[in-house]
């Protein structure tokens, strides 16, 4: 907000280069888009399925779930970016605990899926994870348009993206004890 109101000094030149390329080459911008950073629809990233889920299983259909629309499978809305990197864990189930690892795997998401970890969660999920074949492929098969194609970035440009998401936490944001009460209308206690 600040670099859109004239404060040019708002974002780093990595962070610029990174905004270049979330709207550009990265295609991040396709989704993200407007004053909040969502285009607020719906996209099947294949998201690893982790959780209780939805249906018997564990397994959860997204926005299929509501429109009964077989192309809406493992579709989920696009979260805003604002404040990026204070809202993790990542994805609608919380599959990635890395910002990075999640912006990999919108950079080419079958190769991520396919080689996904479940030792990068904590040791109560691992267990929920499902990977198998037959609802990878299934998961593949609506697969967004969008993020289809992998798209390479260098490590240089990795970095310069990262930055731009960083960019997007505001310095107000970092630090929000001062709105912690000292009390509640319950009088149940507040802890740290």
């Amino acid at each position: 907000d600040r670099y859109l109101n004239g404060d040019l000094e708002a974002l780093s030149t990595e962070a610029k280069k990174g905004a270049l390329l979330f709207y550009g080459e990265a295609g991040c911008g396709d989704c993200h888009s407007g004053s909040l950073l969502t285009d607020q629809q719906y996209h099947n990233l294949a998201i690893p399925q982790l959780g209780p889920g939805k249906q018997e299983g564990g397994i959860d259909y997204g926005r299929y779930l509501e429109t009964k629309e077989p192309a809406d499978k493992f579709a989920f809305r696009t979260p805003p970016l604002r404040n990026v990197t204070l809202t993790g864990p990542w994805t609608h189930n919380g599959s990635y605990m890395i910002l990075e690892d999640v912006v990999r795997h919108h950079l080419s998401p079958e190769t991520s899926l396919r080689n996904y970890d479940p030792d990068s969660l904590p040791e109560q999920f691992r267990e929920t994870v499902h990977l198998e074949e037959e609802l990878v492929a299934e998961m593949l098969q609506t697969l967004d348009v969008l993020v289809a194609e992998p798209r390479e970035l260098s490590d240089e440009e990795f970095s310069q993206l990262m930055a731009f998401l960083d960019a997007l936490t505001s310095p107000s944001a970092l630090d929000l004890s001062h709105l912690v009460p000292e009390s509640v209308p319950s009088g149940l206690p507040i802890y740290d």
